[in-house]
């Protein structure tokens, strides 16, 4: 009886101390398709070959509401501001502004849902809401899948997303191809006959890609 209880406790010991080991395991990270640490930054080739642009995250800062609100530099001929924060689910656009045009800005109450993250395949969203031209806009988005993407920066497997803008000039299809932890690794729109997009050339950090 004794030798029973004593391989019992032994087994006991042993679970106890398995579970507690597990416990211990750290949690892998959580997927991040729209990184935004300050000094990031991004360098596309626009599909003429010809021209780039390039996005920088600038600063970020604790809002009222204990939210961070993060500056990106755009610059592509002119230099626009955008103003992003990552609350659990969403990257919300909050304003963008041109500092070359004096009170040239476009500001998104309630926020812009710019991009599901991290993104999930099958998911969709709408927005509705003005331009920077202050033309009525209507976009319906949808999470495809992964698709593995090869551009100048490199190979990645990439979730796709497609987006349909109505509104302005005329509809618009808009795809994009986001890479956990690097962002955005290419777009391309379509709108009747003109068809144009852009590649990631460079980043400024680095991470293993999914080949």
């Amino acid at each position: 009886m004794t030798k029973a209880r004593r391989i019992t406790g032994i087994a006991l010991a042993l679970f106890v101390l398995s579970f507690s080991v597990a416990a211990k395991k750290p949690k892998p990270a959580a997927a991040d398709f729209f990184p935004l640490r300050v000094g990031d930054s991004w360098t596309y080739r626009n599909s003429d070959g010809q021209s780039q642009y390039t996005l920088k995250v600038l600063s970020e800062e604790k809002q009222a509401d204990s939210s961070i609100r993060s500056e990106m530099e755009l610059l592509a001929g002119v230099q626009v501001r955008k103003f992003f924060s990552k609350p659990s689910g969403w990257v919300l656009l909050h304003m963008e502004r041109y500092p070359e045009h004096e009170g040239l800005e476009a500001k998104y109450e309630p926020p812009k849902q710019y991009l599901q993250n991290p993104l999930v395949p099958g998911f969709k969203w709408n927005w509705k809401g003005k331009d920077t031209g202050n033309n009525e806009v209507t976009e319906s988005s949808q999470v495809i899948g992964f698709e593995k993407v090869s551009v100048p920066a490199g190979k990645f497997r990439a979730m796709k997303i497609v987006s349909k803008v109505t509104g302005g000039a005329a509809v618009m299809t808009k795809t994009y191809w986001y890479a956990d932890g690097v962002g955005l690794v290419k777009t391309t729109t379509e709108a009747g006959e003109i068809k144009y997009g852009s590649e990631l050339v460079d980043y400024s950090f680095k991470k293993k890609n999914s080949k």
